[in-house]
C-alpha cells in the first residue's frame, strides 16, 4: 500500500512570504545597512522553494517495495555493461501495476534503472518501465534493479544524437571499440560505446572527468573559437562561439558539468564583448544560483553538480593564487639565487630549493600540474562524501593526459571525416595518429589503475569535511593577501 506523506506546505509559505516581504524591503532602499537583510531574503526564498521541491521529490518514497510502472524519457546516453544496460529517465510519471486505469502521477526529479538485456535504446527515447521500486540517491527519487522494458518510442527528434552516433559508427572502421570510445567521450561526450573495464580504469585512475564532455572540453572550442576570429570582428567571435557552445551542448546533452560549463562561457563571453570583468567567486555565485533555481534538487545530492562547481572553483580562484605564488618564488630564485654553488644550494630554504626547481620546469606544464592539483583538492572531501572511496594517482595520471585533449579532439575529428568521404585504406592511414594518441592515453588510464592508492575507501565524518574546507579557506585567504592577486583580470574564455 502507498504511504501518505504529511503535509507542511503551510511552514514552506510561510517562509516563502517572509522572503518575499524582506527582499521587497530590500529594493525599497538603498541603505548599505540592509544588504544582510536581502541576504537573509535570499536564503529564506531559496529554503522555501527548495522545501516545496523536496517534499515533492520524497513522494517516490512511497511507491518503494512496490510493483510500478514507470514511463519517462531517456536522459543521456544508455550505458550498456556487463550486467545490462543502465540509464536515467527523466519527465518522469509513475503508478502501481494494480492501478490499471490509472494514468500515473507526474514526478519531479530523475529515476535511475538497469535492464538485464541489451536493449538497443538511444537518447530521449520515450520508454514504459515495469520494475520493483527501490530507494534512490543523490538526485535520484528511485532506482529500478532488473527491470522489465514493455515499451519504447523513439519519436522525439535527436538530429544531432543521430549525427553523433553516425560519425562513431564511421569511426568504428578505422579504430578499435576502446579507441573509438574514448575517441567520442572526449569529443563529443559519447561513453555508450566504451568498454566496462576501460570505464573502470579510468574511474580508478581519476580521470573519469575525460570520458564525458565537460567544461574542459568546451572551453577549448571556445577559446579556440574567439582567438580565430576575434582578429576580424569581436561580434563575429562572440556568435560563433556561443553558436559553437550550443552545437556542443546538443551533441552532448544535457547535464551539470556541461549545464554550469555553458552559462559559465556564455556569461564571460557576454562580459569579454562588453569589456566588462566580473570576480570569480560573482561568477561561481550567479551561476550556482541559476542553476539551482532551474533544478533546485541538484542542491539537495547531484554529486556530478558539487564536482562540477568545486573543480571549477579550483580551477579558477586556488589555481590562480598557487600560480602567483610559485611565480614570486621562480622570480626570488632568478634575483636572489645568480651565483650560488653546489655547496651553497644546500644551505638554500625549502622554499628557495622549490623555486629552483620550477624554474626548470615549462611553464605550460607547471600550470596543468597547479589546476590539476587544485581542482583535486577542491574535490576530494566531495567524492569520499558522495562516493565513500578516493584515488590518490590523479597527479600522475592527468599530468601527462590533460595537455594532449585538444590535440586528441582534433585527431579525432580528422579521423572521423577521413572515414566519411576517403576509402578504408586510406582513412585508416589519416587515422593512426589519433589511434596512437588515443592508445596512449587508455595506456596511462590502465597503468594508473595498478598504483598503490588507486582506489582507496574512506567515509569521512562530516566534521572532517567541515574543518578540510575551513583550512582550504583559510589557505586561500592567505595566499590572496600575499600574492595580491587581481582576480578581476582572469576570464575563462581568454
Amino acid at each position: 500500500m502507498v504511504r501518505v506523506l504529511p503535509d507542511q506546505t503551510s511552514n514552506t509559505r510561510v517562509v516563502l512570504v517572509a522572503g518575499i516581504v524582506l527582499s521587497i524591503i530590500t529594493l525599497l532602499s538603498r541603505l548599505r545597512l540592509l544588504i544582510p537583510v536581502a541576504v537573509v531574503a535570499g536564503l529564506l526564498l531559496g529554503v522555501g522553494r527548495g522545501a516545496g521541491v523536496l517534499r515533492q521529490f520524497l513522494q517516490y518514497r512511497t511507491y518503494v517495495g512496490n510493483d510500478v510502472i514507470v514511463t519517462g524519457v531517456i536522459d543521456g546516453d544508455p550505458s550498456v555493461g556487463r550486467k545490462g544496460v543502465s540509464f536515467s529517465l527523466s519527465d518522469v510519471t509513475i503508478r502501481l501495476v494494480d492501478e490499471a486505469q490509472s494514468s500515473g502521477v507526474d514526478m519531479i526529479g530523475k529515476v535511475w534503472l538497469r535492464l538485464d538485456d541489451n536493449v538497443d535504446l538511444s537518447r530521449y527515447d520515450w520508454v514504459v518501465i515495469q520494475g520493483v521500486a527501490d530507494s534512490g540517491f543523490g538526485a535520484y527519487g528511485a532506482t529500478l534493479q532488473r527491470a522489465k522494458l514493455i515499451e519504447v518510442s523513439n519519436a522525439n527528434s535527436d538530429t544531432l544524437g543521430k549525427l553523433r552516433n553516425d560519425f562513431s559508427a564511421k569511426l568504428s572502421n578505422v579504430m578499435n571499440e576502446a579507441e573509438v570510445g574514448l575517441g567520442m567521450g572526449i569529443l563529443a561526450g559519447q561513453k555508450s560505446v566504451l568498454d566496462e573495464d576501460v570505464q573502470d580504469a579510468f574511474a580508478a585512475a581519476s580521470l573519469t572527468h575525460i570520458l564525458v564532455a565537460s567544461g574542459y572540453n568546451l572551453t577549448v572550442l571556445v577559446r579556440f573559437a574567439r582567438r580565430l576570429f576575434v582578429k576580424r570582428s569581436r561580434l563575429l567571435a562572440l556568435l560563433l562561439s556561443i553558436g559553437l557552445i550550443i552545437l556542443f551542448a546538443g551533441l552532448t546533452g544535457s547535464s551539470a558539468s556541461m549545464d554550469r560549463a555553458m552559462a559559465v562561457s556564455v556569461l564571460s563571453l557576454l562580459l569579454w564583448y562588453v569589456g566588462r570583468k566580473m570576480h570569480p567567486v560573482v561568477l561561481l555565485s550567479v551561476v550556482g544560483a541559476a542553476t539551482i533555481l532551474i533544478d533546485p534538487l541538484q542542491l539537495w545530492g547531484d554529486v556530478g553538480w558539487y564536482l562540477s562547481f568545486g573543480s571549477f572553483a579550483g580551477v579558477i580562484i586556488l589555481a590562480p593564487l598557487v600560480n602567483d605564488w610559485l611565480a614570486q618564488l621562480t622570480n626570488l630564485r632568478s634575483t636572489d639565487d645568480d651565483g650560488i654553488d653546489e655547496e651553497g644550494a644546500a644551505d638554500l630554504t625549502i622554499a628557495a630549493k622549490l623555486a629552483r626547481r620550477l624554474g626548470q620546469i615549462p611553464g605550460s606544464l607547471v600550470q596543468v600540474l597547479v589546476e590539476t592539483l587544485s581542482a583535486q583538492v577542491v574535490t576530494l572531501p566531495i567524492i569520499a562524501w558522495f562516493m565513500g572511496e578516493v584515488s590518490l594517482v590523479g597527479m600522475a595520471t592527468n599530468i601527462p593526459v590533460l595537455p594532449l585533449l585538444p590535440m586528441a579532439m582534433a585527431l579525432t575529428l580528422i579521423a572521423g571525416l577521413g572515414a566519411i568521404g576517403l576509402p578504408v585504406a586510406v582513412a585508416r592511414i589519416i587515422a593512426m595518429p589519433a589511434r596512437w594518441l588515443l592508445g596512449f592515453i587508455i595506456s596511462v588510464a590502465q597503468w594508473g589503475a595498478t598504483l598503490p592508492g588507486a582506489s582507496v575507501t574512506f567515509q569521512p565524518d562530516a566534521w572532517m569535511v567541515v574543518m578540510y574546507y575551513g583550512v582550504l579557506l583559510v589557505t586561500v585567504v592567505s595566499l590572496w593577501i600575499v600574492t595580491g592577486h587581481n582576480f578581476y583580470g582572469d576570464n575563462v574564455v581568454e
